[in-house]
């Protein structure tokens, strides 16, 4: 291998990935369900277990139609909300920005019927609220609204106990959003079937590393992730780049010794 083609593997290995996994596929199914029933819902699960990547992926499946000089048709609107403390008027700007218009400024009410008339102009259908957890309790009700007023499907999408936690606080929140889908940790087979599909998908060395097929690393990458998809894929392509690097070109104990040790896992 050039050192051209060397540096483009690695190149390619830092590129991100959405694969139609079985958790995204179960995900994807129970979105369709609440779209279907125009119902909300939640759907939960600790950091790194996958829920942006599977958002993005049934964002992706059901992506915007666009035509000239006309709005977008977004069937399913993605939005991550960012800061520790999302107001209402930052959640109706995140709304506006990710629709591709410009916020032009306004108080609360302002921004809110021009998020609400965007909303209904794209014809959204379904709005997921990434990282829902940090929606400040007084936006609750504006989030409620979505539903109730302006007759769309939202859905929260946020780590277990801070996303339930904040909901809890509302109970007209609580019972809309009663319907969850919960992401669960890589464990078993499932984490075998996994770590199978990323070398075969994901990673696509020259040499076949056949990871699955060692109880040894199987017990070492369980060790070092706890079951999150996130760091398990970190892991892997870091121990890729590392054999490539060394010319080994597949992946083995060695190589993944040398790399897994700069990941632990904090203590909750």
């Amino acid at each position: 291998m050039t050192n051209e083609e060397l540096q483009a593997e690695i190149e390619r290995l830092r590129q991100p990935d959405i694969l139609d996994l079985e958790q995204v596929k179960r995900f994807c199914v129970w979105l369709d369900e609440r779209r279907k029933l125009r119902k909300p819902g939640r759907a939960v699960g600790e950091s790194g277990l996958g829920k942006t990547t599977a958002s993005l992926f049934y964002t992706f499946k059901n992506r915007a139609a666009k035509t000239p000089n006309q709005n977008p048709i977004v069937p399913v609107l993605y939005i991550e909300l960012t800061g520790s403390s999302c107001s209402p008027s930052l959640f109706f700007k995140t709304i506006i920005e990710t629709l591709k218009f410009k916020v032009k400024g306004g108080n609360e009410n302002q921004l809110r019927e021009r998020a609400w008339y965007l909303i209904k102009q794209c014809k959204v259908e379904v709005m997921i609220v990434d990282e829902a957890h940090r929606l400040q309790f007084k936006t609750l009700p504006d989030v409620r609204d979505l539903f109730d007023k302006v007759k769309i499907v939202p859905i929260l999408v946020g780590t277990s106990s801070r996303l339930d936690t904040l909901i809890a606080k509302d109970e007209q929140v609580a019972g809309r959003f009663a319907s969850y889908y919960n992401f669960e940790k890589l464990l078993g087979a499932n984490f075998k079937k996994t770590v199978k599909i990323w070398e075969q998908k994901i990673l696509r060395l020259p040499k076949q590393s056949n990871l699955a097929d060692n109880q040894e690393i199987i017990t070492l990458l369980q060790e070092k992730t706890d079951g999150q998809i996130r760091l398990l894929d970190q892991i892997l392509r870091d121990a890729a780049v590392k054999a490539l690097e060394s010319g080994i070109n597949k992946i083995d104990k060695s190589v993944l010794e040398n790399i897994e040790g700069d990941y632990l896992l904090v203590a909750s």
